[in-house]
């Protein structure tokens, strides 16, 4: 693992330091912070990151560096990881393809996509142990810039962790989508249908290949659909009174929020909860035997409205 660790590392770092030297060749340096450059600026070590960056201010080029030390531990993870092989991810060709997805996706979003990953959200400029900036003018267009340059402490125990943290959040989210998956039979209540898609919002998110992603949408879409498979059952219960259920799929389900109650003639309507069932009360003295007399219910369902009418005898 140093082996990889170490050729990763020198290859990014070689990268940037050789456009800063091939740039640094057209401009002439008028400040710098120290008066020579730092061993580390021109080479790379293992156990570390070194990153630069060029832009108009000082401020912007170490916001620059740290995106580029974010990006370069996105890549050295995505390198190490290893992805279960469950049911759901079983079409993926080999876990090479899930990699580059991951790199693909994570690094071409930059900071807004890199910042929901645990082990971004540590990373500051505060932890540097090494940085070097210069202010140069090019030579022709007398233009000022500011050249940045850290050095970021990287070892290889941190790399191990950081992959481990990864791989750990990949099963808690796969296992998460599993879970609501199996779990539709068992839902109680109208409120849970909501509770559930909010707990699959961070999963549906996260997952970065097209497979799982698509199936973890997939299992949402089924719980947003449920309250269209929300039924609504009234029976008489003594004068003036029914009881309302509700029904999911023909099992029956709760509410905690009364429906919106109005009729044609009664008056004084009233819903109660009562364990699993709904206590509608109401006044008929307006009511005639002549007419159809009803209770229409509105219940407030997640993306819908479930409307029963009850419909009663004055007696």
């Amino acid at each position: 693992m140093m082996k990889t660790l170490r050729i990763f590392l020198t290859a990014a770092a070689l990268i940037g330091l050789g456009i800063t030297t091939l740039f640094a060749q057209q401009y002439k340096v008028i400040e710098k912070s120290d008066k020579k450059a730092p061993v580390w600026y021109e080479s790379a070590e293992s156990g570390y990151m070194v990153a630069s960056a060029e832009a108009g201010n000082v401020e912007e080029a170490r916001r620059q560096c740290l995106e580029s030390i974010k990006r370069q531990i996105i890549q050295s993870i995505a390198q190490n990881i290893e992805f279960s092989d469950s049911h759901t991810v079983n079409q993926v060709t080999g876990t090479g393809d899930r990699i580059t997805e991951f790199v693909d996706r994570y690094t071409a979003e930059g900071s807004t996509k890199a910042a929901s990953l645990p082990f971004i959200k540590g990373i500051s400029l505060s932890k540097v142990d090494g940085s070097y900036w210069e202010k140069r003018q090019e030579k022709k267009s007398g233009k000022i810039t500011y050249c940045y340059a850290v050095r970021y402490p990287f070892p290889e125990s941190q790399h191990k962790a950081l992959i481990a943290e990864f791989e750990q959040q990949d099963r808690e989210m796969e296992d998460l989508i599993k879970s609501m998956e199996t779990h539709v039979p068992a839902i109680t209540s109208v409120e849970e249908i909501d509770q559930c898609i909010t707990k699959m919002s961070p999963a549906v998110e996260y997952f970065f290949d097209k497979i799982r992603r698509e199936w973890a949408e997939g299992v949402m879409q089924t719980y947003r659909k449920l309250p269209a498979s929300i039924t609504a059952e009234s029976k008489a219960n003594g004068k003036d009174a029914c009881l309302v259920s509700l029904y999911l799929n023909g099992k029956r389900i709760t509410t905690s929020v009364m429906p919106k109650l109005t009729s044609n003639c009664a008056s004084q309507l009233k819903a109660i909860p009562r364990g699993e069932e709904i206590l509608l009360t109401y006044n008929s003295e307006d009511c005639l035997d002549d007419e159809e007399n009803f209770i229409e219910l509105t219940f407030k369902m997640p993306g819908k409205s479930l409307k029963h009418k009850f419909y009663f005898n004055l007696e």
